[in-house]
């Protein structure tokens, strides 16, 4: 099973660990030091452990953000030739809203234009609630049933698909709040725990069996 990716402390905690836990069952199994160091090198195995877990749930949350972040499909096109072949994406801008959209250039008509839809779906839900509001507020006013019919389905539609990201970005949101606050608990155990370790090794390399 391929380990999860470690951040610089943890691989620093993780590599001492190896390190006290090989030393001190060498000097246990030759008596140079008491069983009560078995009590340690058990707690440095279930760090190390919990350690390897936290970066597995990690690396899990973060993927599903980064997944989550890509499913806005913009189907961008020129609004100079209205096609889409020949688009080059060439970075993000920010409007007045403070929404981020991807920006292009037409390499057919060598035009540069920002794309009039968010790129990530935090985004996305604000400016869908604002169309919404828009197209409400458009049906005071238009006479064409037809039209009005129409713009209530799209209303509908648009409402549904609101309905089902808001959930799914609110979970996300969770657990990325609860992922920081983990790692500070973390950290703050691996700074403890890695000084004491390191108290610990001193003793190891300066251990002289008593006459």
């Amino acid at each position: 099973m391929k380990q999860p990716a470690l951040k610089a402390n943890e691989r620093e905690l993780i590599k001492l660990i190896h390190f006290f836990s090989k030393r001190a069952q060498h000097l246990i199994a030759t008596g140079e030091l008491s069983s009560e160091h078995e009590q340690l090198t058990t707690a440095c195995h279930n760090l190390e452990q919990q350690l390897l877990t936290h970066a597995a749930n990690r690396a899990a949350i973060l993927d599903k953000r980064e997944r989550l972040s890509k499913i806005i499909e913009d189907n961008a096109y020129c609004p100079k030739c209205q096609k889409a072949d020949m688009l080059k994406r060439n970075g993000t801008a920010t409007n007045e809203h403070g929404w981020r959209s991807n920006t292009y250039r037409c390499r057919r008509c060598n035009t540069t234009f920002t794309w009039n839809r968010p790129n990530n779906p935090w985004d996305m839900v604000p400016f869908l609630e604002l169309y919404i509001r828009e197209l409400e507020q458009s049906l005071e006013t238009q006479q064409n049933q037809a039209v009005v019919e129409h713009t209530e389905e799209a209303i509908t539609q648009l409402q549904d698909s609101l309905s089902r990201l808001k959930p799914v970005l609110e979970t996300s949101n969770e657990e990325v709040i609860a992922l920081d606050q983990k790692e500070r608990e973390m950290d703050k155990m691996i700074h403890q725990f890695k000084n004491y370790l390191q108290i610990e090794k001193i003793k190891l390399d300066t251990y002289q069996e008593p006459e």
